[in-house]
Order: C-alpha cells, then structure tokens, then sequence
C-alpha cells in the first residue's frame, strides 16, 4: 500500500490510503457488465432453444432424405457443399487481403 500524501492541500485531516491493483484482479464494471447478461432469467432463451431445435430437426431430416434419393443427389449435396465452402474462403481470403491492398487479387483466385 502506498500512502498519498497532499501536501499542497491545507485543511485535510488525514492521508488517504491508496491501494494498487494487482494484475490478476478484474475492475469491478468488468464483473458487473458479465454478470448483466446471463441468461438465468431470460424468456428469450427458450426461444433460441427451440429455432436451434427446429433447425436441427430439419438439417437431420433433409440429410435423411438426401441419402434416401439415392447416388445423383449425395453426389449433388457434396457439390453444393463445395461451393459454399470455395466462396467462403475466397472471401476471408479476400477480406484479409484487402486490408494489405493488394491489387487484382480477385483475379489471381483463379
């Protein structure tokens, strides 16, 4: 602990004790901001249950019948699959490339 002394102040009683904050510890309006925004007693939270439900039921249903049409259709998923996944990383690709300015880099992904 440290002591700070205001000596350039007249009329002050008593130093006040100062204390550092140690590197481990987290300020109190950190704590508080987290602790707000738990899910404890919120009502949406079942709703956001119940869409990831309803998603993961169809996803599961619409692979089941994908397998169930037989060969042309898993070979067409697999393909959509692909292309989704290409655009997507030409466009992190591209993202963090802009950031560097590269000129023409659409044109050399392919």
């Amino acid at each position: 602990m440290q002591k700070d002394t205001n000596s350039g102040a007249p009329g002050t009683p008593s130093p006040r004790l100062r204390r550092r904050r140690g590197s481990n510890e987290v300020p109190g309006e950190v704590v508080k901001a987290n602790g707000a925004h738990m899910l404890v007693d919120d009502r949406n939270k079942y709703k956001s249950m119940l869409i990831r439900l309803y998603s993961t039921l169809w996803m599961i249903g619409g692979f089941a019948f994908i397998i169930y049409m037989g060969h042309l259709y898993i070979w067409a998923m697999v393909v959509v699959i692909q292309i989704f996944m290409a655009k997507e990383l030409f466009n992190l690709l591209r993202k963090a490339h802009e950031d560097k300015q590269l000129p023409g880099f659409r044109l050399l992904n392919w």
